[in-house]
């Protein structure tokens, strides 16, 4: 008999036997030579130790039946039954006044990055105080158990803050005072001009007293549990930005990487180069760390991929799994390396360019920043600048012809769709990048 595949003939056990082939089926068993391949491709793949390869065997031997054997697919409820179990989750009723108790005493946290984002206006806290005051029913809170088994608040921090605010345990940024001063308060308007101090004690007892439901996710549950939750909790009032809800989150599964990205956003050349352009409400939104994070992205993100997996998804989507697989270990990352590079090229930029170089005018101004130059200078100078070290000035040169080239101008100033997706703006984004690569390079 002669054998099928490649090598002289050697019978080798795949399953619960050995198997004989003629032409395009395995004898006895009708499966088609392809159906087999397949299969014994699993087979090799589950037992890597042996260091085989399907190839160099030969699958002969008499007229054995096959049974073919394989781990039959999840069904929608055993793939929602194993989720289900990884979230480990437990709730009660808790007052404000304990929640004060538990903050005072650091068992729940309200982490520096997110106690930041404590915005709501003095008017949606009064109106919280207020319907603690009528006994209104309140949203819960969320709250993630740590290694040290306390607290981490993760959704109510609009809520919590107003109260620790009211009592003067905590203060606001911008704020007048050490605590809050009640105003607009609409359906009890005899309450506006309170403070904590003023109200009679049996109405400061009667909001101490309050409940609100609080959802503690177990330091047992796995760490993307926890982040995806958190994704989902945006309830408050007041919206956060893209990079404000990254900036919080992803620290949940891990550290390293978001902390990495703000503290390369305090570059001084890179923050010379934001701030004469970037307007500052949006800096403290994140807009800085965003833009770091943008860079990174572009850089070394994977994007052809997510193209075909996600085509509706946006840019900002890009940009977050980006972070996400990054944070989990799922892309590499040399975290020396990039940050080398990435100060390297905003000295040169910024030794080169001047303020005014992401301005989209002449006059330099906040809120005139042209995230199309940023991105397109930022990165052809990362990916060449080797070449400027030793000539700036071919930069300095090229970085005036790019802004006064009219055809680059027409590229730059395009205006994004509404609803534009992360496949098109990768698009325009390679457009720019290489007509400005190749005319730095033809600068003498």
């Amino acid at each position: 008999m002669r054998p099928v595949f490649g090598r002289a003939p050697a019978t080798r056990a795949v399953g619960a036997g050995a198997v004989a082939c003629y032409g395009s089926t395995v004898a006895g068993s009708g499966y088609p030579l392809h159906q087999l391949r397949a299969y014994g491709a699993r087979w090799f793949r589950s037992y890597p130790s042996r260091n085989l390869s399907f190839k160099h065997y030969t699958i002969y031997s008499t007229h054995i039946p096959i049974t073919m054997s394989s781990t039959p697919e999840k069904s929608l409820s055993d793939i929602l039954e194993e989720k289900y179990d990884q979230v480990n989750t437990e709730s009660f009723d808790i007052s404000f006044g304990e929640i004060a108790s538990m903050h005072e005493g650091k068992e729940i946290v309200i982490t520096p990055n997110y106690q930041r984002l404590f915005r709501w206006s003095p008017r949606q806290q009064s109106q919280l105080i207020e319907s603690l005051l009528l006994g209104l029913p309140i949203p819960p809170i969320f709250v993630v158990e740590n290694t040290t088994k306390n607290y981490e608040l993760i959704d109510g921090l609009q809520r919590v803050s107003s109260y620790l605010h009211f009592i003067g345990q905590i203060k606001q940024d911008g704020y007048e005072g050490d605590s809050l001063r009640l105003e607009g308060c609409d359906i009890v308007p005899e309450l506006n001009g309170y403070t904590w101090n003023d109200l009679p004690l049996h109405l400061r007892v009667k909001v101490k007293r309050s409940y609100v439901k609080m959802y503690i996710i177990k330091k047992s549950s796995p760490p993307r549990i926890k982040y995806d939750m958190f994704k989902r909790l945006n309830t408050g009032g007041t919206a956060l930005t893209a990079q404000e809800i990254r900036n919080s989150t992803l620290r949940l599964l891990s550290s390293d990487f978001i902390d990495f990205i703000r503290g390369l956003a305090k570059d001084e050349n890179f923050q010379m180069l934001i701030r004469a352009t970037v307007q500052p409400k949006q800096i403290r939104e994140g807009k800085d760390h965003e833009l770091v994070l943008q860079f990174f992205t572009l850089k070394n993100a994977p994007i052809e991929d997510y193209k075909r997996e996600n085509r509706n998804d946006t840019f900002a989507d890009f940009v977050t799994r980006y972070a996400e697989e990054v944070s989990e270990k799922k892309q590499p990352f040399n975290y020396d390396v990039e940050k080398n590079i990435f100060q390297l090229a905003f000295k040169l930029l910024a030794e080169n360019g001047g303020t005014k170089l992401f301005s989209g005018s002449s006059r330099e101004k906040a809120g005139d920043f042209r995230a199309f130059y940023f991105d397109a200078f930022s990165l052809s100078v990362a990916s060449m600048y080797g070449q400027f070290i030793a000539k700036p000035e071919k930069l300095k040169n090229g970085l005036q012809h790019l802004k006064n080239d009219s055809h680059f101008l027409e590229i730059v100033t395009r205006k994004n769709r509404a609803g534009e997706t992360g496949s098109v703006y990768w698009s325009s984004f390679k457009k720019r990048l290489a007509y400005c690569v190749k005319t730095l390079k033809s600068i003498p």
